[in-house]
């Protein structure tokens, strides 16, 4: 599959900052979201200055009827997804508990987050600029490049593949490689990607992104 030159550097930056920031000597600091953020936005503004040349930035952002609701809807059937997907891969009391565990502990305090204006807008930004990168840069060059039927698989899988490094970083001493955040770039990515690509349209896919990150990350932790 032949990767074009942006597309393979955002995949090959954001596979380091995954790398970096998902250690877990700097779980929970400011230098977390210094090392995986920086890159996403430098990256994104790479991705809006590709998009204004195509002139294709505001089809792709501004909102239509409907944006917000499907955003919505799709974020609450990821939700509960990702909650009876945990309550499988991670029952309570089991040493695969520690796989979820690890990802709280390198976000942080989630009451720390609530309640910093700085820090939830810092979360939701990040969620923009991954949007921006990986549906908007990276899935219009694969598109190009593989046409549209194959295109949104490349970008999928390469926005899952680029997650790949947190399986060692945050792996457990028992249970081994932690594969969560694996699995969820590839069920979530294939759903934002193809929202991207079905309705040509950022927005959607952007809100659902923003509500599963944040509702996953601060509000409701753990599986029911």
């Amino acid at each position: 599959m032949r990767i074009p030159v942006r597309s393979l550097l955002a995949f090959v930056v954001l596979t380091a900052a995954y790398a970096f920031a998902f250690r877990p000597e700097i779980g929970g600091t400011a230098a977390f979201w210094w090392i995986f953020g920086v890159p996403h936005a430098l990256l994104a503004a790479v991705a809006v200055h590709k998009l204004w040349n195509d002139g294709t930035l505001l089809d792709r952002l501004v909102p239509r009827g409907g944006d917000i609701t499907l955003g919505f809807v799709v974020a609450v059937v990821l939700l509960l997804s990702s909650w009876a997907a945990r309550a499988t891969l991670t029952p309570p009391g089991t040493s695969r508990s520690a796989w979820l565990y690890a990802i709280y502990l390198q976000l942080g305090d989630p009451e720390l987050i609530q309640r910093s204006v700085v820090l939830t807008l810092v979360l939701l930004a990040i969620v923009l600029c991954e949007e921006l990168v990986w549906r908007g840069l990276v899935l219009e060059e694969m598109n190009e490049t593989l046409g549209t039927r194959r295109g949104w698989l490349g970008a999928a899988a390469l926005y899952c593949l680029a997650s790949l490094p947190t399986a060692y970083t945050l792996r457990d001493s028992v249970a081994g490689p932690n594969p969560l955040l694996v699995f969820a770039t590839l069920g979530c990515g294939i759903v934002w990607t193809f929202m991207a690509g079905r309705f040509g349209r950022l927005l959607p896919g952007a809100i659902s992104h923003m509500v599963f990150t944040y509702f996953s990350a601060v509000q409701f932790r753990l599986p029911f």
